[in-house]
Parts: structure tokens; C-alpha cells; sequence
């Protein structure tokens, strides 16, 4: 372990001898799209295909190239300096490097943007955290794996962990010497839809090892089980450079009692689905969380804006570093974000039309209550999980059909305008969250 890197020492970061709090963004949808965070509906890979349909293979690439320079350019990150923010987690998906009919062959060209942003991170002086959001056969069954099935087939075939292991090493054995990447996020969000735990925790220790035979100096994080809340099926690790991430949104929980205030409240849920305590005693290690954020423009966004102000207040009277999701994103939960009346908004509330997200989101489980109805047995919690997520997945499915339609009347060059409109130049701020941050980052 090289202490010139970001590194664990105790239950704290360092950097060289100086003590480090991450206080950070992830970017957001740049190397894996989120179909609500952008307005286009589809996974990932759909969203990529039904461009690629529509314009050709060339010009879809012209299209995305400047889409990527759209979102994340120098100007955000003379914006993100001023903030006082010294991390960016950067979310990408396995696809960026390889193709499902040909695996463990690489693309090189998949380095470009991560080495794009590594530069301007090196030069801001801001770490980067690289995120495999999604790994191939889905390490959870949401659309932000890529995920079109609604099943984790990751943990339900080796092949796709061992696909996912090499990927890293090659990824590492690249970065071996990159100073400016704090870490390595493992793998976002797991969910495994299988009765063995144990799976994660072998293919943590398997992916740590080889990950060490060809970089010994970067840091590692890793995510627990049902979207890194759940640690128990983990066993303390024998590396010394390996932390925890968790992910906690306090606008997801209910109000557990009427007679505490609200950072009481958030506390309580805090501490009870993820168990804070139970997992900084046994792990003995410094956490980060490596999400947590609020809704832009719901009824209650004022509400979520205080919750989410609470959830950092707590991280910070325990010393827990915290990552907002996400820097930028089209009026969702980005605290920089296209004004409302910019073409890529027009452009997103045309593509969507008839498709809600946060209301498709909740109904999953109503239309799997739907379904159960037919029989006269019960079945247990994570089956019904399963079938609403598969039922979710099929309602994508189905609207795919109507995806490159979307683009029919839109003229190539106009839809590459579009994107002008994610620039940060172009864009707004959510200033109260912007405020948040400066607060605890001691801008403001």
C-alpha cells in the first residue's frame, strides 16, 4: 500500500499524513445512462440502440461524444472546486469496455472519457472513485445495472462474476499508477436473488485478490447485499485497504414516530436499515456512503431538501464520508440541471411521453399483487420481489418497440444540438442543496 494514494489508516482516510473526510458527488448518467435521469426511457443499452437504429453506427457515436462533453467539461469542474467538493464517483458500465458476444476482449477506446475526467480530476485535485454501476448479467435486477430481465443473473452463473473479475483487473492493471483515483467501487448495489449470501463474500475476496496482483496501492471499496444496505454475509477483510460503502435516501423511508424530530427520525431509519453501528464495530474500517440525495421538483422537494440536510449532519458528527447522487442530471436529482425550457427538456418531455418513472417505480409491487391474486398460496418475500421486478422489466420491454420511433422526425444535427443544454454554462443550480454542501465543505 502506497501512502502517496488515498488509503485506509485505522477507521480513517488519509491522504499522505493528512486525514481525509470525502465530501463528494457521483457524476451522474454519463458512462451508464439512467433512463429517469436524462427523460429517455430504456435501459442503457436500449437507450444507445435506439440511437444507433435511427442514425447509423457513426453518427450515433458523434452523438454520444458530444453528449460526454456536454455533461462533464472543465467549467463543471471549476464549479465543483469552488463547492469545495474532493471526490467524484464515477459511475460507468461494463459494456463501455466489453461486448456480450465477445468477452474478456477489451475495448481500449473504453479508457477515453474515464481518462478524459482522471485528467481534469488531477488537475482540480479532486479524487476520482470509478463505480462499476452495472456488471454483466446484472448484479441486481434494476434498470441502472442495464438491466432489461429484472433478474440478478450475476450471482445465478459464475461465468458473469468471472467476466467481472477480469474486468477489473484490467482496468486496474491500467490505473495501477493513477495517483488522482481515491478507489475502486466494486460493484454498485448488489441484490442477490439467491437463497447462498455467501456468493458476495467469495467474490469480493476473488475480485480483491486479483485486483492486488496487478495494483497494490488503491483503495477498495465494497457495496453489502440489497442495494448496500445488508453486511452481515460479509467477513472482516484481510486487506488493509479495503472499506465500506453504503447508500441511504432518507426520502425512501417512512416516519417511524410522530414524537421525535425529524434528524431523530432519519437517524433511527439510518441506523436500522443499515446498521451503522453494528457494521463500524465488527468491520472496524472507515464508511462511506457512497449515495444519498433528494428529489428535485416533487411536491415535497422542500421536505427531502431538509431530510437530506439532517442525513448530512449525522454523517458528519460521525465521521462518515457521504457522496451525493448526482452532480448533474435532467431535473431529477442533479444539483446542476438544463432549465426547463431548454431544448433537451422539450426534447426528454416528448420521449417520455405517456412513461412516469416514479409512478411505474412504486406500481411494480401493486402489479405483482395483481398477479398473486390468481392463487390461493402465498409465496415468500424475495419470490414477489422478483416477479415485480420482472414485471417492471416487461413493461420496458414493451415499450422498446417504440423507442427509435422516438427519434423519427428529429433531424441528426438537431438531436446533437440538444445536448448544448447539458452544458454547465446552460444549465441551473439547485442552490439550496449547493448550499448544503458548501456548508460542510467550508465554503460557506
Amino acid at each position: 500500500m502506497n501512502k502517496d494514494f488515498l488509503h485506509v489508516r485505522g477507521s480513517d482516510f488519509y491522504f499522505g499524513d493528512e486525514k481525509v473526510m470525502l465530501r463528494g458527488y457521483g457524476l451522474g448518467p454519463l458512462l451508464n445512462i439512467e433512463h429517469f435521469m436524462l427523460g429517455l426511457p430504456g435501459t442503457d443499452a436500449q437507450i444507445r440502440s435506439a440511437v444507433t437504429q435511427a442514425y447509423g453506427e457513426e453518427k450515433a457515436k458523434q452523438f454520444w461524444n458530444a453528449y460526454y462533453r456536454a455533461m462533464i467539461a472543465e467549467a463543471d469542474f471549476e464549479f465543483l472546486k469552488q463547492l469545495g467538493v474532493n471526490s467524484l464517483r464515477v459511475s460507468f458500465s461494463y459494456r463501455l469496455f466489453e461486448d456480450d458476444q465477445n468477452p474478456y476482449i477489451y475495448h481500449e477506446d473504453g479508457f477515453e472519457e474515464i481518462d478524459r475526467i482522471l485528467e481534469l480530476c488531477e488537475q482540480y485535485e479532486i479524487f476520482a472513485i470509478l463505480d462499476l454501476h452495472a456488471a454483466p448479467g446484472g448484479q441486481n435486477p434494476d434498470w441502472h445495472s442495464d438491466n432489461p430481465l429484472g433478474e440478478s443473473l450475476h450471482w445465478e452463473h459464475a461465468d458473469f462474476r468471472k467476466r467481472t473479475i477480469a474486468l477489473w483487473k484490467h482496468i486496474a492493471a491500467h490505473y495501477a499508477s493513477q495517483r488522482w483515483i481515491g478507489a475502486y467501487d466494486l460493484l454498485n448495489e448488489p441484490v442477490l436473488m439467491i437463497a447462498d449470501k455467501r456468493v458476495l463474500n467469495q467474490f469480493y475476496l476473488d475480485l480483491i485478490e486479483e485486483i492486488r496482483s496487478v495494483d497494490d496501492d488503491h483503495m477498495i471499496f465494497v457495496e453489502g447485499d440489497f442495494y448496500a444496505t445488508r453486511f452481515e454475509m460479509l467477513d472482516p477483510f484481510d486487506d488493509p485497504n479495503v472499506a465500506l460503502s453504503f447508500h441511504f435516501y432518507p426520502f425512501f423511508h417512512e416516519e417511524t414516530s410522530a414524537k421525535k424530530t425529524q434528524k431523530e427520525r432519519v437517524e433511527e431509519e439510518l441506523l436500522l436499515n443499515v446498521a451503522l453501528d453494528e457494521i463500524t464495530e465488527r468491520f472496524k474500517r472507515p464508511l462511506w456512503c457512497g449515495e444519498t440525495g433528494a428529489r428535485f421538483g416533487h411536491s415535497q422537494e422542500e421536505r427531502f431538501e431538509s431530510m437530506l440536510a439532517d442525513v448530512l449532519d449525522i454523517f458528519e458528527e460521525r465521521g462518515i464520508s457521504w457522496s451525493i447522487w448526482a452532480y448533474k442530471d435532467a431535473r431529477s436529482m442533479g444539483s446542476v440541471h438544463p432549465r426547463a425550457d431548454s431544448d433537451w427538456m422539450r426534447f426528454s418531455k416528448q420521449a417520455s411521453e405517456g412513461w412516469n418513472f416514479w409512478q411505474e417505480f412504486p406500481a411494480r409491487f401493486e402489479r405483482a399483487d395483481e398477479v398473486l391474486k390468481a392463487f390461493d398460496y402465498g409465496i415468500p418475500e424475495m419470490e414477489k420481489h422478483k416477479l415485480a421486478f420482472r414485471l417492471l422489466a416487461n413493461n420496458m420491454l414493451i415499450q422498446k418497440e417504440r423507442y427509435p420511433g422516438i427519434y423519427e422526425d428529429i433531424p441528426f444535427e438537431s438531436l446533437k444540438g440538444y445536448v448544448d443544454s447539458l452544458r454547465f454554462e446552460q444549465c441551473e443550480v439547485w442552490q439550496s442543496v449547493v448550499d448544503l454542501v458548501m456548508k460542510h465543505t467550508g465554503k460557506r
